[in-house]
Order: structure tokens, then sequence, then C-alpha cells
């Protein structure tokens, strides 16, 4: 059931209910028993009217200038956290793992920064002395860290399984890389993938970072290939090369993903113009 708490400008909504009162704000026709169900939950009064809060939530999602998905994985799985801008307002969920509903929470732009760090779990890491760059081959890493991303009774064991796999998975890798992805997969507690976009042209638009939470043994970018990247850009020969950052760094590389004054004039000339 859809919830409004204006102290802390938020909105419990499912999707259902987004749609309900999009519907309404645009004027369009709505299910009496959609509509009913939200004005019992105080969301809409009963001639009709959408509350304030809700309307900048529907406002944002629906015609945002920025868009960001921030994607993370750990022991008690996967989330999937969404942030919108428009204007100066900021709409952003911050979901829990294994919980279906969907709680929007409104914020400030100059907290977007903060916001986008929090999603993605950031903390102070700083770079082990014996950690360096390594390649390997991005579909292995990519299974290894599927079988890892379970839930917390599998999260160990899946561990030792990945890494026992080695040799079946990395056995043509130099030596020198698979000694330094097996000490990063030891140490490894989340996964997170952020992405920015604020225009139609994917190759100019859009910004993204796939990065590892290794705890003690630090943050882990991963350089090539760059994100964001799309299903077709990945080959059986496609090459992945992680490098280790602290955490400092990592909030310079999130800072980075945000568009400039100038990519977003650039984006408005080019709509303007078509």
């Amino acid at each position: 059931m859809a919830r409004l708490d204006v102290v802390r400008r938020r909105v419990a909504l499912s999707e259902d209910e987004l749609e309900t009162l999009r519907l309404l704000h645009n004027g369009e026709p709505t299910p009496e028993e959609a509509r009913a169900a939200l004005v019992q939950a105080g969301v809409v009064d009963e001639d009709g009217a959408v509350s304030p809060l809700v309307v900048d939530l529907v406002r944002t999602v629906t015609d945002p200038m920025i868009q960001a998905s921030v994607e993370t994985a750990g022991p008690q799985g996967p989330t999937l956290a969404v942030l919108a801008v428009r204007e100066e307002t900021v709409w952003y969920t911050d979901p829990w793992p294994q919980d279906d509903g969907t709680v929007y929470c409104q914020d400030e732009l100059p907290q977007i920064l903060w916001i986008l760090a929090r999603l993605a779990g950031l903390r102070r890491r700083e770079v082990p002395k014996i950690a360096t760059p390594f390649t390997v081959p991005l579909r292995a890493v990519d299974a290894v860290v599927q079988t890892m991303s379970l839930t917390d009774d599998t999260w160990e064991p899946a561990r030792v399984v990945a890494t026992a796999q080695l040799e079946r998975f990395f056995g043509e890798v130099a030596e020198a890389d698979r000694s330094m992805l097996l000490a990063t997969l030891s140490f490894l507690e989340s996964t997170a993938r952020v992405s920015l976009v604020w225009g139609p042209d994917a190759a100019t638009d859009a910004r993204g970072l796939a990065l590892w939470d290794c705890g003690p043994g630090g943050y882990w970018v991963r350089e090539q290939p760059a994100e964001p990247l799309r299903p077709e850009d990945v080959t059986p020969d496609t090459l992945a090369t992680f490098r280790p950052v602290s955490g400092g760094e990592v909030w310079q590389l999130l800072r980075d993903l945000l568009p400039s004054s100038a990519d977003l004039r650039s984006v408005l000339a080019r709509v303007g113009a078509s």
C-alpha cells in the first residue's frame, strides 16, 4: 500500500501505483479501485488532487534531466537503486536485498554525489602495498562473481568453490595476474556498477563505473572494458583489466561520472535542433 512521509520527504509506491499517479497527474482516466486506494493512503485527496510531494516525484521520474542506476551484489543478494534529477531536485530509491518494496526519497542536487557514494557502499579504503593491476578474461570473471553473489548461507562456500576453479576459468592467464586475482577474490565483499545517463547518445551522454569492494584488499575498478558496457560489446576474447584504487579515488571517479554544464548544454542543443 502507498505511504507518504512528508517530514522525511519520502514516498512508498508500487510500479502500478506510480503509473496510476502519472495518469492522474496528466488528467487521464484511471481505474476507480486504484484511485480509491491512493485516496485511502493519503497520497490523493477526495477531489483527485495529488500531494505536491508526489507530484514532484512523478514529474522527476517521468522527465528526468539525469538518470542513474546503482547495481550492487553482496552476501544478502543483489539490489538495484535508481536515481532521477530534474532541475534542483533528486529522487532516488534505497532498496534492501530481497525486498520488493520501493521507497522514493527526495533530496537536493548538491547531495547527489553523497547519495551515489552511499548507494554504492563507499567506505574508506587504502590500496594494499602489494596490489598491482591484473588482466583476465571478462567472461570468466563474470562467471566467478555470479557464483559468489548468492545468499548469506552460501556466500562463503561459493567463494571457496569459485577460487578453487581458477585453473578451469583462468588456466591460460599469466601467473602474476592469476595470483593477484586469487588474492583479490579471497577478500571480495561486494560489487557495484554505477551508470549515469543524461541524453539519447550512449556514446557521449553516459558514463559508468564497475567496482569491487575487497575490504582490507582495497577497492578495484575495472578500467577495461570501460563502462557503460553493453552485452554486444563483450566477446569470448574480451579481456578485463582491474586496477587497485583507494576510497578517496573512488569518490573522485564517482564525481567524474556527473555530467558537466557543457554536457547538458550539448544535449539541449541537439534535442532542440532535431
